[in-house]
């Protein structure tokens, strides 16, 4: 067990640390802008009226992603739902809606087939997973990508010996329902109150705290505009300012 250190703040014991990925241990600011403003093309080839307004909602902000936003912080799915919605106010039957929403989104996928190997590890996040594993910490993922995108990241950069297990969006519940949470903390074998969560999100902050974590640390390395985070017991801007002692009790 370790303890962990965050600007004066100290959690311990700790027997487990839980991730979250797009933001927190992959660099994912300019992909997933891409990916929304591809998504509104498609959509807006049938709907020109839409463009904008769906960038608005995906959290297009100009050259930048708002990393609060839809597009960072929400699964595939919600992004799909509220993509459909747009077309529904088209005059569009909403089961016609969501068909078009599906189509346009499997459009943008196909232009971007690669997502882990164009989303490497923030400065830092590996030296800091490989240091809490040479801790003794349990290591796990709970992000709202799909779970074959968190294999394909692990994979791509050597990282899956580190972690005991992933889970993604499409394995519902999502975060914050801190049920997510605590079914990661008993397959570890930890009780919620021995794990940390470190993430980007609001999400991740509410999803610690429902479930009764130790405690959740919100970091910002991994965006150019950092995000406001509201739930979170301390932030973070560099991996490297986490400090990890070893357990004397």
């Amino acid at each position: 067990m370790v303890r962990l250190g965050c600007r004066g703040r100290a959690f311990g014991p700790v027997r487990a640390v839980i991730f979250d990925k797009d933001g927190t241990l992959a660099d994912v600011a300019h992909y997933l802008r891409w990916v929304a403003i591809a998504r509104a093309d498609h959509i807006a080839a049938d709907f020109p009226d839409l463009k904008e307004p769906l960038l608005q909602a995906f959290g297009v902000r100009g050259n930048h992603l708002d990393p609060t936003g839809l597009q960072a912080v929400g699964t595939r799915q919600e992004n799909l739902i509220a993509a459909a919605a747009f077309v529904a106010t088209q005059g569009i039957p909403w089961i016609a809606a969501l068909e078009r929403a599906n189509a346009a989104f499997a459009a943008a996928d196909r232009e971007f087939t690669a997502k882990a190997e164009l989303t490497p590890p923030l400065a830092g996040v590996m030296e800091l997973v490989e240091q809490l594993h040479r801790a003794g910490c349990a290591l796990a993922i709970i992000s709202s990508d799909r779970t074959s995108e968190i294999e394909a990241f692990l994979d791509t950069y050597q990282l899956k010996p580190f972690f005991q297990l992933w889970q993604g969006g499409d394995e519902p519940p999502t975060k914050p329902d801190p049920q997510v949470f605590l079914r990661v903390c008993d397959r570890l074998g930890v009780h919620p109150n021995q794990a940390v969560v470190i993430g980007d999100a609001d999400s991740d902050g509410l999803m610690a705290q429902r479930g009764g974590a130790a405690g959740s640390i919100g970091v910002t390395w991994g965006w150019p505009l950092p995000p406001a985070l509201n739930y979170c017991d301390c932030l973070l801007t560099s991996p490297w300012e986490m400090e990890i002692t070893a357990d004397a009790s």
